[in-house]
């Protein structure tokens, strides 16, 4: 069943409710972009080996990183290195939408669920592929990860303290999350243009790519003037001050983007003689003379507490703000209101942030569990009980968990 027949699948009404998703995806940057499409209201069926992805061990304590990027799909069990088991998920996609993988190139095409095979079944399909290099170019074959694509993608170059002795990487996994983000948009894209073509088509995102992505003012300095941009530590690389200070019992953020905001920052701070010291009149000077900027306005921040300059600062309309760890951004008062935190089943999930008005993203269940939907979904494509119960004996199929 596609988007556009008649009676769309049963589901509560999101943007993408009647999308069927099918999810061959492991770790973290494939199982992003079908998570974010399940969260748009995408029926997203996870296919995992018998004993479950590899992924599901990563544990600390009751933490099961599995359940965070997988919550809001409906998990079946099959085996791909029997035929039986390829064939039925060559049945599914054959009724899907969308299908995702993130396994390195070639690896499907050899199992008969490459993109031409798929497409040969089913036209109007959209088949997402994320890897860590691509389906070209030289480093075609090489494993895909966060680590290696930020350092090669030159992001690592660009993160840290000025002059620091080590090189340091940002502190999420920001080049999987990127190219799971990059993924589902070209695979909605590719999902909007279908409705003029009818015809589905390839999707591809990288590691590589979507981390560089990221980077288009440094590279844009670089294909311009020649300059090679280094890490700035939290100060913006266009504008000052714009970076984080210390105060007396701790570090706040600001940023001054404009010559409006310096004067109303200097009045702020009580700190005129900032504003009139010549080295400081411009937007250019202040990025020219900012390590003596700096100096100077942590010897008036010092003076008093962090909580107190905030209050100052933002009273007078200067961006500012305190630097939370985790527990106190994720209790924060204006995120809780936004309800950007979701309870499912006395779990706390990170929505997705997009704001739909009318079609609101949802989070619907959490994490299944290995095989909880297989029989469910085997059902749907048309299989009776006693060719599953034969499949599930001959081990094409687990559906543990599944009644």
């Amino acid at each position: 069943m596609s988007i556009q027949d008649d009676e769309p699948r049963r589901q509560p009404d999101g943007a993408l409710t009647g999308v069927r998703v099918i999810d061959c995806t492991h770790v973290i940057a494939g199982a992003y972009c079908s998570m974010l499409l399940a969260d748009l209201g995408a029926d997203v069926i996870k296919i995992e080996p018998l004993d479950g992805e590899g992924g599901r061990e990563a544990e600390v304590g009751p933490f099961r990183a599995f359940d965070f990027i997988n919550r809001n799909k409906r998990a079946i069990a099959v085996d791909l290195q029997r035929a039986e088991g390829v064939a039925l998920v060559r049945s599914l996609a054959a009724g899907a939408d969308i299908f995702v993988e993130n396994f390195r190139p070639g690896a499907f095409d050899r199992l008969g669920l490459g993109y031409d095979a798929l497409r040969s079944l089913n036209p109007r399909l959209i088949y997402c592929s994320i890897s860590g290099f691509g389906h070209s170019g030289p480093y075609r074959d090489r494993g895909g990860f966060d680590l290696v694509a930020q350092a090669m993608g030159g992001i690592m170059s660009l993160t840290g303290e000025k002059d620091a002795a080590r090189p340091v990487a940002a502190g999420v996994p920001f080049c999987d999350f990127s190219a799971g983000t990059f993924g589902a948009l070209g695979a909605l894209a590719a999902l909007n243009r279908r409705y003029v073509t009818g015809l589905g088509q390839k999707v591809e995102a990288t590691l590589l790519e979507s981390g560089m992505a990221h980077a288009v003012w440094e590279a844009g300095i670089y294909t311009t003037t020649g300059a090679i941009s280094g890490p700035v530590g939290s100060a913006h690389r266009l504008a000052a001050p714009y970076e984080a200070f210390a105060t007396a019992d701790g570090f706040i953020v600001v940023g001054v983007a404009t010559q409006k905001i310096w004067t109303k920052f200097c009045i702020a701070l009580d700190a005129r003689h900032l504003e009139t010291d010549p080295r400081f009149a411009t937007e250019l000077g202040r990025l020219e003379h900012r390590d003596a900027l700096k100096v100077l306005i942590e010897a008036v921040l010092a003076q008093n507490t962090s909580r107190h300059w905030l209050d100052r600062l933002l009273g007078d309309g200067v961006p500012a703000g305190p630097i939370n760890d985790i527990a106190q951004a994720v209790e924060d008062p204006h995120i809780v209101a936004r309800g950007l935190i979701v309870d499912v089943d006395g779990e706390r999930y990170t929505r997705a942030p997009i704001g739909l008005s009318d079609t609101p993203v949802a989070l619907r269940r959490g994490a299944a569990r290995v095989g909880e939907h297989t029989r469910e979904v085997l059902r749907e494509a048309g299989l009776d009980d006693d060719r599953i119960a034969a499949l599930e004996r001959s081990g094409v199929v687990s559906s543990r968990g599944d009644s």
